[in-house]
């Protein structure tokens, strides 16, 4: 594979992420990290909204529509962000959205202050020369308060988490042009190929590759428009392309939410930023597991926005803290709906994932506003009454989307894999699914729980995750029935995408958590308090500077704290069998074999573009629509087809001696076929029966061979008016 080739698709990928919602997140003048964060989501709404306007306008499907789309929208909010500039500044005891404002601090039970540093013996140490920091030190600790200082903590966390998971998703794939060799693959990847070959990007589009002329369905298409995007635009191989675009979102895209989360609604400090965005990596449910299981590539682009999700609404309930990086009342209203709708987009059960973590932070807001209205805070009841209407509409209309929106039971296939203790111990140390426990981890999870709950102001995230936790422990243990259903029905009870859940919280807990140990660290030590032996000179003690010192130490612990977490997870077996079981699905040749790969790659110099193969999607041959360009008879396991289709599959090895086969190939246009054998995905054999024997049936004659694996042409046959095809 040429470097330069998956350079291209990789500035392709990038560019589809960023541009087309770049100019809106400029005219929102958002913080530079915020900013970074949403440009995917913002990108990605444009993206499927400019899909469904080019095929009702008939439009052909470019990138240059999203980029109008993301334009207009950029000049839009520019305008609006101009007349609300030059409007009166509202009065400064007013908040920018009131009803939406922080917790009171008064009710330590709800909502505790945040832990006091001591400012006094710090400004006691700058006075006194006898405990007066060394230039040298007061330069680095100068530089950590700084910008500088926050910048390069976010990016430090982002360099190790990014380099984790990069490093962990490359040792499963084996390379970036590898192919996952799973059922949901074969969809994806056609499904490309299909909105490329239409010109039309729509999701309905997609939802009738597989569907009769005239029936076709709503898929949720995102991450297919997104991706056949960065094909146009690199001009390389879909499978490269689609790769790409996976370890974007799993490796960048999801970092930099996490630690967007972290850094917009808590208290944290730079070491909690750079631990989000560090620890990205520290459970094998999420993101590694997802770039292997189904593969359902779209669910994965859904959990990777869920972050942001999160943190709109934090913003929402008002819990998000007072400081710079708080959405304003127009940031919150534009980015609110447009990351939410990016993420149902991307898969409907991006809502129930929605509903589970966004519920409970709203219904923990609604609680500390009750508490400020009993302790009769001023403004309490403007405050509450906008919570209860939205923790009260909010779970009545959950309610009726969990109830309706769901799959059928019958689809809900998935049984429990573990005990109820198992499955306990493996939610609470972030084990992948059906892995094993780790207690060292989930003592560390424990204790980050413990931390956020009592010495921070994000207990938020707590209810989050038990949320999130108590969901995945029922997927795992709970025995089939109606109340498996009830609970975890609306992911067809598939314990892997209930699993991928839970990290969205349990990483910026530990984030949060981390933080919160250091600055108590930052607190209690000597040096922090000033302490200086007796009968310590003045010059020596000046020299030593141990209250500059106190910073730097606490942050270095801090730092080698989210090293030994990292370190925990990486010595985890839960980790060690995750990835041996991932790696299968990539390096297995149970769809595709090396030959008939290699088969794929040659055939559009045999086969015309407008031929249909006949193909087998159980033994990948169907394939040929999105390696090798061509149409096939079948792009898909499960479809809905015209009866001709049908009898071919069973019988076109028939062709010379049934006219109806015969005028059935003719009709559908079907001159080439692949033989690629009896075995087929799952331990299936010889679905279709029409071609399994058609090498030896004399109906076609072998034209390309690449080992066992075969290109077929049909020969001219008599149909039932006695006429020979040509």
């Amino acid at each position: 594979m040429e470097v330069l080739g998956v350079l291209a698709a990789l500035l392709a990928t990038l560019a589809v992420l960023v541009v087309p919602g770049l100019p809106a997140v400029l005219a929102l003048r958002l913080r530079p990290l915020t900013g970074v964060a949403v440009l995917a989501p913002v990108s990605l709404l444009l993206i499927a909204i400019s899909a469904e306007l080019g095929h009702q306008l008939g439009i052909r499907w470019t990138g240059l529509s999203p980029l109008v789309l993301g334009l207009l929208l950029g000049a839009g909010l520019l305008l609006v962000g101009r007349r609300r500039a030059a409007a009166p500044a509202p009065s400064p005891r007013a908040p920018s959205h009131p009803s939406l404002s922080p917790p009171a601090p008064s009710h330590p039970s709800l909502s505790p202050p945040a832990p006091s540093h001591p400012a006094p013996s710090s400004a006691k140490a700058a006075a006194d020369p006898a405990v007066a920091p060394s230039p040298e030190l007061a330069g680095v600790r100068a530089l950590l308060a700084g910008r500088r200082g926050a910048a390069l903590a976010i990016l430090g966390g982002l360099v190790i988490g990014c380099g984790v998971l990069l490093a962990r998703a490359l040792t499963m794939m084996g390379s970036v042009g590898a192919l996952s060799q799973t059922y949901d693959n074969v969809f994806h990847l056609n499904a490309i190929r299909h909105i490329l070959r239409a010109g039309d990007g729509s999701a309905w589009v997609v939802g009738g590759m597989t569907a009769l002329p005239g029936e076709a369905v709503y898929y949720p298409a995102l991450w297919h428009q997104a991706v056949s995007l960065a094909v146009q635009l690199s001009g390389q191989e879909i499978i490269l392309v689609s790769n790409l675009m996976m370890l974007v979102v799993g490796v960048l895209v999801w970092p930099l939410a996490l630690v967007a989360l972290v850094r917009t609604t808590t208290s944290s400090g730079p070491l909690g930023w750079m631990a989000a965005g560090a620890l990205a990596g520290v459970s094998g449910a999420f993101p590694l597991s997802l770039m292997s299981w189904g593969i359902v590539l779209p669910y994965l682009l859904s959990l990777v926005l869920m972050p942001l999700v999160v943190m709109m609404v934090v913003h929402l309930a008002g819990l998000a803290p007072e400081s710079a990086q708080r959405l304003s009342t127009l940031q919150l209203v534009v980015l609110l709906p447009a990351v939410c709708l990016a993420a149902a987009l991307a898969h409907p059960q991006g809502v129930f994932v929605g509903v589970v973590l966004g519920l409970p932070i709203l219904a923990w807001a609604t609680l500390v506003r009750a508490r400020d209205l009993i302790a009769g805070v001023p403004g309490s009841v403007r405050r509450l009454l906008p919570l209860v209407v939205m923790t009260v509409g909010g779970g009545a209309i959950a309610w009726q989307v969990w109830q309706r929106a769901r799959p059928p039971q019958s689809s809900a296939v998935w049984e429990p894999n573990a005990s109820w203790r198992e499955a306990i111990g493996q939610v609470g140390s972030l084990s992948p699914n059906a892995a094993p426990t780790w207690l060292p981890l989930g003592v560390v999870m424990l204790v980050g729980l413990l931390v956020v709950l009592l010495r921070t102001r994000s207990r938020w995230l707590v209810a989050s995750w038990l949320a999130a936790a108590a969901l995945s422990v029922a997927a795992r243990a709970t025995p089939v029935g109606d109340l498996r259903y009830l609970l975890t029905g609306g992911w067809y009870s598939d314990t892997f995408r209930i699993a991928a859940i839970v990290p969205v919280v349990a990483i910026p807990v530990l984030a949060v958590g981390i933080d919160a140990l250091g600055r108590w660290v930052d607190e209690h030590l000597p040096a922090r308090r000033g302490a200086i032996a007796p009968g310590t000179s003045r010059s020596v003690a000046a020299l030593a500077g141990p209250t500059a010192a106190a910073l730097p130490v606490a942050g270095v612990l801090g730092v080698l704290g989210v090293l030994g977490v990292l370190a925990l997870a990486q010595l985890s077996p839960a980790t060690r069998a995750n990835l041996d079981y991932l790696a299968v699905d990539w390096h297995s040749d149970a769809l595709l074999t090396a030959d008939e790969h290699t088969l794929l790659e040659q055939l559009p110099d045999v086969v015309p573009e407008d031929a249909v193969i006949a193909t087998n999607a159980w033994n990948g041959s169907s394939l040929a629509y999105a390696i090798s360009d061509r149409p096939v008879l079948n792009t898909y396991m499960g479809f809905s087809a015209e009866p001709e289709v049908h009898l071919l599959n069973g019988r076109l090895d028939e062709a010379q001696t049934n006219p109806e086969v015969c005028d059935a190939a003719e009709q559908l246009h079907v001159d080439y076929a692949l033989d690629f054998g009896a075995q087929e995905l799952h331990g299936r054999s010889a679905t279709y029966t029409g071609l399994n024997e058609i090498s030896e049936s004399g109906a076609a004659e072998v034209v390309l061979q690449v080992g066992d694996a075969k290109l077929l042409r049909m020969l001219p046959c008599r149909g039932v008016d006695g006429s020979m095809t040509s």
